[in-house]
């Protein structure tokens, strides 16, 4: 009788460990973010915004701009987390909050009317990181020499979308990616689109006519595939103005990540000036870290810019970069998170709140997840010194006007 009561007593304790593993694993499952679930209607918060109206009037013209197009359908249903807004809303929000916006100025009264006026959305994230990123500024040539030797492709020829979200198989598995990005074959088979060390290192672009420009920096060529845009000064005095057109489809490695798990740079003190100080000192260093991450960006040249991933121009510190599957395009928003504030040497001497309203148009290789967002910050130095140093925590709104 004892025997059999341990027996069960053990087989009990068995069965409660197998439980408790499973439901272990059930709570460490990782959230599968959709557009329905990364947005919370949310009471609106203390609004504060300290900058310049004109900035904020032209962000929004760029958003209508966006909104105006002839192939955006304005009964389309957009995702504000389970509500469906339709774009022609969500243009009518930006119209009655620039109108607002050029009557009463960044005031009280006005704070008060947006949060009485408009539905406000946070983001289902925790916790939101905020990075900055910038225009980068480069020197260059139209023709290839010894000082300038390292080129900025434009979009191959060869270089296919495929549209899985197209195909009717797709809704029924989770996961897929909505587009691949890949090369034909010689026997037409799509294959994955060449990684970053095969193209600057193995040379399968050279030869086909790709190049806009040739840079005399590999440093700075790797620091504009991850911003995106930039302005080349070219030998001859003029200057080109160059922006994404498109990826290799590989996914993006961030280099600072293998600089801390190497131990070159801890998480406290990194920053891209960091990066580009240990890179500068160790050439020989370049290629191992700069294959660590396979993405790659192919360019286009520009006249107005930097353009956004709507295709439109982005504005400094009105302008944001988010997850471009989870959040509405073109659409308003408020932030909060912080900014660094630089003494004479340029470092960080402390870190000032930051809020105000800005545009959603913008996306970028990193940025996935409502965990995640981006702030442009500009052309020049002090942009570059504040995109380089941002990594804080914050999180951000969406507003959408609530009709009468």
């Amino acid at each position: 009788m004892k025997k059999k009561y341990a027996y069960s007593i053990f087989l009990l304790i068995i069965i409660l460990l197998i439980a408790g593993y499973f439901l272990l694993r059930l709570l460490k499952k990782p959230i599968e973010w959709t557009a329905q679930n990364s947005l919370s209607p949310v009471s609106a918060p203390g609004i504060a915004d300290h900058r310049d109206v004109d900035s904020l009037i032209r962000s929004i013209d760029s958003s209508l701009r966006y909104f105006d197009r002839d192939q955006t359908d304005p009964e389309k249903l957009i995702s504000f987390g389970k509500e469906k807004i339709s774009s022609l809303h969500i243009k009518e929000s930006l119209l009655d909050f620039k109108a607002k916006l050029m009557e009463y100025g960044l005031t009280e009264r006005f704070f008060r009317y947006v949060k009485q006026n408009y539905r406000f959305y946070r983001s289902a994230a925790k916790e939101v990181l905020f990075t900055g990123y910038y225009e980068a500024d480069l020197k260059g040539s139209l023709k290839p020499s010894k000082t300038f030797h390292f080129p900025l492709y434009r979009k191959p020829d060869d270089l296919y979308r495929v549209e899985l979200f197209q195909f009717p198989f797709f809704d029924r598995h989770k996961g897929l990616p909505m587009i691949l990005r890949g090369r034909l074959s010689q026997d037409n088979r799509i294959l994955p689109y060449y990684t970053r060390e095969e193209i600057d290192y193995q040379q399968k672009l050279a030869g086909k006519n790709l190049e806009i420009a040739w840079v005399d920096n590999p440093v700075d060529v790797f620091f504009l595939h991850i911003q995106g845009s930039g302005i080349v000064e070219l030998d001859t005095g003029e200057t080109l103005r160059v922006n994404y057109a498109e990826s290799n489809g590989h996914s993006y490695r961030a280099i600072g990540r293998l600089l801390i798990e190497q131990g070159i740079l801890t998480r406290e003190n990194i920053s891209m000036q960091g990066i580009r100080d240990y890179l500068d000192k160790h050439p020989g260093k370049m290629q191992e870290i700069f294959i660590y991450n396979p993405s790659y960006v192919f360019f286009r040249v520009v006249e107005e810019g930097p353009m956004g991933a709507i295709d439109v121009p982005l504005t400094p510190f009105r302008s944001i970069a988010t997850d471009k599957y989870l959040f509405p395009k073109g659409a308003l928003c408020y932030i909060e998170t912080e900014l660094p504030v630089f003494d004479e040497g340029k470092k960080v001497k402390e870190w000032k709140r930051f809020s105000g309203f800005v545009l959603n148009q913008d996306t970028g290789g990193a940025i996935r997840t409502p965990r995640r967002a981006d702030l442009f910050t500009g052309y020049g130095e002090q942009s570059k010194l504040t995109a380089g140093h941002m990594k804080q925590k914050g999180t951000f709104y969406f507003l959408i006007y609530i009709k009468k």
